[in-house]
């Protein structure tokens, strides 16, 4: 029998069980499941009406003594979020535990979060096009509406071995220097951000980088400060472009190290977490160089990769990084309802 509890709050035991969940997963299929910003919705909590839980639960056999979410009679096998935002279709994903796949916990979860949707409808992600999502979303009858590619860049050695320098994964030339281009002069300094002092002028810069993407340009102060809480948070491979003229950010490189991997090694590699660039300052070689910058600061850490996520239809962007060795690798998918 599948059951799925909605709610707009979970206890810690439940946390504990999701981010178990997500982690076999992730295990399993070489991508996890559930975004950054869905896991810091799992352990930090949302704000009132900003987001919904969905918990798949399965009948423990009788004499099971094995973890349960709300008692002794049920265990955590599938999960889903979704979040609100006034005026947009609710953005979704959802996980289902490796040994519980195939019994329609997914199906029932899809259905779970297109019934709990708000009146604009339901928009799901799928982290990589692997083989449950993609039948998944055949049997609902949902198409894909929106792609996030996932493209990297070789930092150190080549497919053959080769020197330790930032060469391309063709063994091409080592990337660029990360130099300003002279039409910005003494305009702008390139610096690294300063804790408890940039986040305002940050958050000014992001909003107006990324007016038309509400998940990055909606990110608000307590979103800020979780981040810089994580382990994985060095405001060292975080860089600004000090307007000098104001004192305001005209762009920025936030970059990223992964200890586990994220399926590219096993060991850490970087990540390009966001680079955003103030409208002003567009189409000045600001958003090249600071891209620069951070993979330069990531060659120096001794990485062996580089990756970062680039809407598909971002043609502009997508051109920048294959101008700078990157490639695709993978892609996640948004689908939703024909």
């Amino acid at each position: 029998m599948t059951h799925v509890r909605t709610t707009e709050t979970l206890t810690t035991d439940e946390a504990a069980a999701v981010v178990a969940t997500a982690e076999a997963a992730g295990g399993y299929d070489g991508v996890a499941p559930l975004s950054e910003q869905t896991l810091l919705r799992i352990r930090h909590g949302a704000r009132p009406g900003t987001a919904r839980f969905h918990l798949a639960l399965a009948p423990v056999p009788s004499g099971d003594p094995t973890g349960v979410s709300d008692g002794s009679t049920t265990r955590l096998v599938g999960f889903a979020y979704s979040a609100r935002t006034p005026g947009e279709p609710d953005s979704a994903e959802l996980v289902v535990a490796p040994a519980w796949r195939r019994r329609g916990y997914g199906a029932a979860l899809l259905r779970s979060l297109a019934d709990d949707a708000a009146e604009e409808g339901l928009r799901v992600w799928a982290h990589g096009r692997t083989e449950g999502a993609v039948a998944l979303a055949r049997s609902a009858g949902w198409t894909q509406v929106r792609g996030l590619l996932k493209m990297r860049v070789r930092l150190r050695g080549g497919e053959r071995g080769g020197p330790a320098e930032a060469r391309r994964p063709d063994g091409g030339e080592a990337l660029p220097e990360p130099v300003l281009p002279e039409a910005l002069g003494e305009r702008v300094v390139i610096r690294t951000f300063r804790p408890g002092e940039d986040e305002k002028a940050w958050l000014a810069a992001n909003a107006a980088a990324f007016a038309d993407h509400p998940e990055q340009g909606g990110l608000t102060a307590d979103d800020l400060q979780e981040r810089e809480h994580e382990s994985w948070f060095d405001p060292a491979g975080f860089f600004v472009a000090e307007d000098t003229g104001d004192g305001s950010i005209a762009g920025f490189h936030w970059t990223k190290v992964h200890a586990d991997g994220a399926g590219l090694a096993d060991e850490p590699v970087g990540e390009v977490y966001v680079v955003g660039v103030s409208p002003a300052w567009r189409r000045t070689g600001l958003g090249r160089a600071l891209t620069l910058v951070g993979l330069r600061h990531l060659h120096e850490r001794g990485l062996p990769w580089a990756l970062l996520y680039v809407d598909e239809e971002n043609r502009s962007a997508v051109r920048l990084y294959e101008s700078l060795g990157f490639s695709v690798w993978d892609a996640d998918v948004m689908y939703a309802a024909h």
